[in-house]
Parts: structure tokens; C-alpha cells; sequence
């Protein structure tokens, strides 16, 4: 279930009824569509630092939700733009992804080329 948290610089769109934080996040859904590949947009959310009190302040959570999941089990995270706290983050995303076990296979798209020889080598590795 899609939360309404602005991505800086991306424009929401509404595709097939889902309302996507970006345009990005559209046209992969769109690949995964003319793919015939069933998606969950947003699916989970986890914390990846919970929530802790410094000196008295509440110092919030920093959570984690995957653009997509595929297939069960590959998170397939659609970024635009680049910014300073997205490589710590993905080491976090990663880390968690180790720590707890999860079988899950993450991939970064950057564009919807991307997404499409993505989807292209999954399917030839499922043969």
C-alpha cells in the first residue's frame, strides 16, 4: 500500500488505478505489465534503525519500503536521481536483508531500459 511520502525532483503518477510517487516508477510498472510480470508496488514496510530517545528527544525510525517485489521473492527499487544518503541506505537495505534472513534478491533500476533487461535476464535464468 503506497504511502505519501514525496520523492524530491519526481512527479506522481496514477497508472492502471496505483498511484506511483514518480513517472519512473510508472513505466516500470508498465515494463513489468507488457512483460506479463505480476507485481506488489510497495508491498512492506521495515525499519531498518528503530526508533531510540538521545538526551530525551525521540530520534525517529528509519524505515524501508521496496518500490516493487517480483516473482516472491526480488525487490526491484526504481531510483531516479542520486543523493548523498542512498548508498549508506542500500548497505543498510542489504545488511537487513542478510541479517534476517530473507531470500530475497534486490535490484536497482535506474531507467526503464533498465527494467526491461532486467526483466529479460530473470526470465532466461527461470528457463
Amino acid at each position: 500500500m503506497p504511502i505519501n511520502k514525496k520523492i524530491k525532483n519526481a512527479t506522481p503518477t496514477t497508472y492502471n488505478g496505483i498511484k506511483f510517487r514518480s513517472k519512473l516508477e510508472a513505466e516500470v510498472a508498465k515494463v513489468f505489465d507488457a512483460e506479463g510480470v505480476a507485481y506488489q508496488y510497495e508491498p512492506f514496510k521495515v525499519d531498518l534503525v528503530p526508533s531510540f530517545k538521545y538526551l530525551g528527544e525521540t530520534i525517529r525510525s528509519w524505515t524501508y519500503t521496496p518500490d516493487f517485489v517480483i516473482f516472491n521473492n526480488i525487490i526491484v527499487e526504481v531510483k531516479g536521481y542520486a543523493n548523498d544518503a542512498w548508498p549508506l541506505k542500500k548497505k543498510m537495505i542489504l545488511k537487513h536483508i542478510v541479517d534476517e534472513g530473507y531470500k530475497f534478491e534486490f535490484y536497482e533500476v535506474r531507467s526503464k531500459t533498465q527494467a526491461i533487461n532486467l526483466i529479460k535476464k530473470l526470465k532466461k535464468e527461470e528457463q
